[in-house]
Order: structure tokens, then sequence, then C-alpha cells
């Protein structure tokens, strides 16, 4: 498949999944602009260091983005293991705004793809904390709401990544027939910050996924995911999750039924 002309925004582009990603975009024909917090000195491409963790890091980031891009590919993230309004703002309003910026700079076509989780598989029980948490419209008032309710506080990544699938679902629907929106949700994948998930997620749980299905998924799993939904192949898909965690979902689905562990 052939990308060939087309020019893609890739947050968290210095390692892990964002790097993958931009490798192979970059051999697909793709010109890439590289957002990360790092420092990337042998970037293939035009590259931007920001802090998306804050207002002002999102607008100056989108200030430097180009019209005409074909894509935007909001890959950048936190662990919980971070402070948990780091972990929001970052995997949270850090896509939210940013989004919203380069909206208008996306050609017709064009693609948004946001790193979920499967651990957001059960966003919609929070449907009501999910909605008013991505609608605030002041960073600090929505956070300091937020401080008050253990639930979000203690389980600060899975909410992020619930927020961020409806985040995709109301970009996909406010912009249909101009800009595709689909959300992508890895299990376990092997990255630098894979030791932080069996920190937050519990290890025996993390590594008993990892057993279940015989490894954990390379970073270049998603990245070919990623890639197939910026192509024409994948014109018609819109304002869905893709879970692309080798079953490890489907498994938990049907456990009890199948008398089976994970």
């Amino acid at each position: 498949m052939t990308l060939d002309g087309q020019t893609f925004v890739v947050t968290g582009a210095a390692s892990g999944i964002g790097a993958a990603t931009v490798a192979l975009l970059r051999e697909a024909g793709a010109e890439v602009i590289g957002v990360d917090r790092n420092t990337a000195p042998d970037f293939p491409g035009d590259f931007v260091q920001a802090d998306l963790s804050t207002t002002e890091g999102v607008a100056a980031a989108a200030g430097q983005i180009p019209a005409g891009i074909s894509g935007l590919l909001n890959i950048a993230g936190v662990p919980g293991t971070a402070p948990w309004r780091l972990v929001l703002s970052v995997n949270v309003f850090g896509v939210r705004d940013l989004t919203r910026a380069l909206l208008p700079k996306l050609a017709e076509g064009g693609v948004v793809v946001n790193l979920a989780s499967n651990v957001a598989n059960g966003w919609s029980e929070r449907r009501g904390q999910v909605i008013a948490f991505t609608s605030a419209e002041d960073r600090d008032a929505a956070l300091a709401l937020a401080a008050e309710d253990p639930e979000i506080t203690s389980n600060s990544y899975r909410f992020s990544k619930e927020c961020v699938r409806w985040l995709t679902l109301t970009t996909a629907a406010s912009s249909l027939g101009r800009v595709r929106a689909v959300s992508v949700s890895p299990g376990p994948v092997q990255t630098p910050i894979l030791e932080d998930f069996k920190m937050d997620h519990g290890r025996d749980k993390v590594e008993g996924a990892v057993a279940l299905l015989g490894r954990a998924g390379e970073p270049a799993d998603i990245a070919r995911t990623i890639r197939f939904l910026l192509g024409p192949e994948a014109a018609w898909i819109n304002g869905i999750d893709v879970c692309v965690d080798g079953g490890l979902s489907a498994h938990r689905a049907v456990a009890d039924s199948l008398s089976v562990t994970a």
C-alpha cells in the first residue's frame, strides 16, 4: 500500500508505537511530522518538540503544523504510574485539544487515529463521567472535579482511554463526509513503558495475559493496523474502535462460559 504524496502528523513519534508507525509510513512513501516531548535528533522528517500536557504546549505545536495534512495520529500518552493529573492532561486534553486545533488543517478525506487501549472496553459504564470530563472547556475545572472522584484518580489511565474512545466517536460524528476518525486499542505491547503497565494494572495480570497469548504485542503489530486505517482500503471505516490485542479481549469476554482463566 502506498501513501505517496501524503503527510501525517504523529504524536509520541520518538519511541514505541509512535516510532514504529513513523517507520512504516516512511516505507509507504508518506511524509511525517513528528511531535514528542523528547528530542529525536535522527527523526526522518520535520519534528516538533512539544509538551502536550498544557494548553500552551498544544497551541505551540499546532502552530507549527501546516495546512493540508492527510492525517493526525494521536499516539502520545503517559502510563498510569504517572501522577493522575498528568495522565489526564496528556491522554485526554492533549488528544482533544490538538485534534480540535488541527481539524481545520486536515485535507478532505483526512484521518484522525487515536491510540486507546483494551482497558477501556467498558467505557460505556462510565459514559456520564466520560462525557462530562471531555466536554469541560476549562482543564483546571475538569481536573478539580476529577480530584473529587476516587474512581477516576485511582484509575486514571483506564479513564483517560475511555475518554479517548468517546473523543473518537464525537470527532467522527462531527466530521462526517470530510474526515474519518478511528481508535486503535492495543493490549500489552513490548514498549519502554510495559513495565509501567505491569505496575499499574498488576504484574500477575499483565504477565498472565502475555503468557496466554504466547507473547506481548510488538509496536509493529499496532503500527501495521494504523497504516492500513490510513489507506484507501479503509475509506469506509469510521467512528469505530479497532482492538489489536491478539484476542485477549475476546478471551476475557467469554472466559466464564469457557471455564478458563486469564
